[in-house]
This record gives C-alpha cells, structure tokens and sequence, in this order.
C-alpha cells in the first residue's frame, strides 16, 4: 500500500477521533455548569482506579470488594443517566460518539485495518485519481433532445428508430439509474456512434451519483490502462494503484471501449475488471462506439459474453451532436 495515500487516510481516522473526543468534552463542560449534581459523580467515578487499588493492596475478600465497587460504579453511570434525561438531555449525551463504533476511530478492529479505513484509504486514492483526470462534470439538466428531434436511423437488426423516442428513453433510464443508484444497481453497456451523448450522459450520472456520497471513477479505457501498465511494470512503487481502485469503486465508468491497443496485456486487464466487478457486484459502465458485431470480432469470447449477458445495452441514435452545435455557433 502507497505510504502517501495510508498517511492520508489515516489523517482523516484521526480527526474523526480528536472531533468526537473534543465535543465530549465541550458536552462534559456544559453538564458541569448547568448540573452541579454531576460533580460529586464525576469524583466519585474518577476514584475508582484508586479504590481497586487499595483494594487489593488491603487483602481480605478482594473479589467481593472489586463487586461492591463495580456495583456501586454501575449505580452512579445508571443515576447520572436520569439525571441527564430529567434535565432534557439524551441518556448517552456525555458518551464519547465515534463515526466508527467498531475501532472508536482508530483505524484498527481486532488487530487489523478497520473497514473505515480501507474506505478512507480508496477516498484518498479516488480523489486524486479524479483530480489527475480533471473531470468535468456534466448534468442531466443541460442534456437536450431537440437534437434528436426529426431523425431516424435504421438499426442493426434493418428496423427503423425513432432518435427523439429512444433517447428520450434512454435520458430517462439514466435519470432513474443515477437516482436509485447502490450496490444492487445493474452495468450498462452505452452502445452508439460518437457525439450522440454517451459521455455528456456517463458524467451527469457519476455527478448524481458522487452528490449521494458514493466513489466514482469515470476515464476513457485507453488512459485507464496506460496508467495501469505503467504501474505493473515501474521499477519504483506508485502513489496510486490504479488497478485495485477501478476494481473496488463503487461505481466505475469506462468511456470509448474499443479505442485502445489490442494487446495481450490490455485485453487481460480489461477482462479482468469487466469479471472481477461483475463477481463481486459492481455496477460498472462501459461507453463504446463500435457496434455488437464489431465488439465481438474485437473481442475474444469470454469479454463479449460477459458484457452482451451480464450488462443491460442502453442504445445511443442519432446525428452528431457535436457537429451540430458548431454549425449553430457559426
């Protein structure tokens, strides 16, 4: 693991912890002033390691001593408590309240890494993956259909489609998609020629979808794999492993399969995330501007069954849109 991205990480464990620390205290300096009772407790719980002590320095029955003074600890947790709750405060108002209840926000549970931390750790790794890509988000609300308006194009299958109807369908599934969006949602598989939308309606996803507090990585697939093969094959470690975090995202986005370089190395990396995510339910989209017979003369087998079987085909019609748009600035 990248020594930069663990210190990272565990920065953010920390001050989750000194925050919960330090608000417990403002809360125990609020109740001390406004429940003058909550002095003679607070003294009464602070002498208990020194009263153990003595206990047992004292000898005699030292176990029924140690009970009667947990006994009597338990009685003044339980009367500072009420007490709380009868001056309108919740029971549990001077507990310590960690985000994490299982490490108490100290990044380790049992002798090993917390969940919170592996979630600390890939946040690190995800923001600065987007930060190298410099993503542009785009928003559902600037997606028009008037370009589609009027036009039909005939589909592989020989059938006639209406532009304006199925991109209406297809604007609304990813509205819905990106609404809806958890660990349970389907891949997609964006199917079209360039300049009908493809990008324009992956990014107004990973931006509805990075607002409800989930990872998103979005990159074409020829950048995403050049900084993995460089990485595999670096002579000195590098701040991010490209590969780890595109496989455990909670939502990757994979733009213009089909661009990249047909190598041995590219088609094994690209197999790999397409069936390591599937295997562990990671939504994942994939933009394409070739069609299904060219995907799978493009592809061996065991890529194209996994993406015509296992992804959901959301089909892109229409002219380019990008072309249009210039003719209307001229």
């Amino acid at each position: 693991m990248n020594e930069s991205i663990f210190n990272e990480a565990m920065k953010i464990i920390q001050s989750r912890r000194f925050k919960a620390i330090s608000e417990q205290e403002a809360r125990s300096m609020e109740i001390d002033k406004k429940i003058p009772e909550f002095a003679t407790i607070n003294q009464q719980l602070a002498q208990t390691s020194l009263k153990i002590l003595s206990a047992i320095q004292s000898g005699g029955n030292v176990q029924e001593k140690l009970e009667t003074l947990k006994q009597n600890n338990l009685t003044a947790q339980e009367f500072s408590k009420s007490l709380l709750v009868e001056n309108g405060y919740p029971a549990d108002y001077l507990d310590t309240h960690y985000q994490c209840d299982m490490c108490s926000d100290t990044g380790y549970y049992d002798g090993h890494y917390c969940d919170c931390l592996r979630s600390a750790i890939a946040f690190v790794g995800v923001a600065r993956m987007q930060r190298d890509t410099q993503l542009k988000l785009c928003s559902f609300e600037q997606f028009s259909l008037k370009y589609y308006e009027g036009k039909t194009v005939i589909d592989s299958n020989g059938m006639e489609r209406d532009c304006y109807k199925v991109m209406k369908s297809t604007l609304s599934k990813c509205i819905e998609y990106a609404s809806h969006f958890g660990n349970t949602s389907e891949s997609m598989l964006f199917v079209g020629k360039a300049g009908l939308g493809k990008t324009h309606l992956s990014l107004s996803i990973a931006k509805a979808v990075l607002e409800t507090g989930h990872e998103v990585i979005y990159d074409s697939v020829i950048n995403l794999l050049a900084k993995i093969e460089k990485e595999h094959f670096a002579k000195v470690e590098s701040d991010i492993d490209t590969l780890s975090l595109l496989l455990n995202v909670d939502l990757l986005i994979l733009d213009d399969l089909g661009t990249e370089f047909d190598t041995p190395f590219n088609v094994s990396t690209v197999y790999n995330i397409i069936n390591t995510r599937l295997n562990h339910n990671k939504p994942t989209i994939i933009s394409t501007n070739l069609t299904f017979p060219e995907v799978k003369s493009r592809y061996a087998e065991r890529i194209t069954s996994r993406l015509f079987a296992s992804y959901t085909a959301v089909p892109f019609y229409g002219s380019d849109i990008r072309l249009m748009k210039k003719k209307e600035s001229i």
